[in-house]
């Protein structure tokens, strides 16, 4: 299956308007008061599938975009030549024009085991426009193990790059379990905030840091105003308090 969706943000009168919401299943966009919402009105992605969404906030503009639900990631049916089935991939264009404001929060997207899967994010910000982006991925449901997913974060500003940061994440991938991939944990949580001040580095590790066992928290400062928050924890309630319930003053 190929799917495609778009959202345009643009101010207008004072107003910030949603301009533009087009979609195709398994992608449906709805507005609600505070948030636009990506919702689910078909399962997928499966195996094979390829899905597009565009994303554009206006000069100007302010938008808070995030999905309905957690995206899950189902495997396909083996290939006719008994190799296994493609990998599903997504990927998201995210455009914020000057002045320009975009906080991106979707539910996390959960490997299911047995599944592949590539999501890219490519966001362009131009001069003057801030973000907030989070990512989040789950590796397998309760009790399963995950499948494999590939992940790239890339944003960039005026043309200039801030962020490229990958992952290659599944039981076949070498040193994955490790202590310096993700070791036991199976949550893992990528924010990216553009235009407000980045502060000091700071790493912190499970207990010895005041943090819960296969827990780790990285902060890293990466312009003036660009803050990345790499996060990993044994399920997405513990990533949440660890990033934003025990951030330093």
């Amino acid at each position: 299956m190929r799917a495609s969706a778009r959202i345009e943000v643009a101010r207008r009168g004072g107003r910030d308007v949603l301009v533009d919401a087009r979609s195709e299943p398994p992608l449906s966009v709805r507005r609600t008061l505070e948030r636009i919402l990506l919702v689910g009105s078909a399962a997928g992605p499966v195996g094979g599938d390829v899905l597009d969404l565009d994303v554009v906030v206006g000069t100007g503009a302010r938008a808070a975009i995030g999905t309905a639900a957690a995206t899950l990631v189902w495997p396909g049916r083996p290939c006719h030549d008994g190799i296994g089935a493609r990998p599903s991939r997504t990927t998201t264009r995210i455009s914020v024009g000057p002045d320009g404001h975009l906080d991106w929060r979707p539910e996390p997207t959960v490997s299911v085991a047995g599944s592949r899967h590539v999501a890219r994010a490519i966001v362009d910000l131009a001069a003057g426009a801030a973000a907030t982006i989070v990512e989040e991925v789950s590796l397998g449901r309760s009790g399963e193990p995950s499948g494999h997913i590939d992940v790239e974060l890339r944003v960039a500003r005026d043309g200039r790059p801030l962020v490229h940061h990958t992952e290659h994440l599944g039981p076949d991938v070498p040193g994955w379990g490790g202590a310096v991939h993700v070791g036991a944990a199976r949550h893992l949580l990528t924010a990216v905030v553009v235009g407000s001040p980045a502060g000091a580095p700071l790493v912190r590790i499970g207990p010895a840091d005041g943090l819960p066992p296969d827990t780790a928290v990285a902060t890293l400062p990466v312009a003036p105003d660009v803050t990345v928050t790499l996060a990993v924890a044994p399920d997405r309630p513990t990533a949440h308090r660890s990033v934003w319930a025990n951030r330093p003053e």
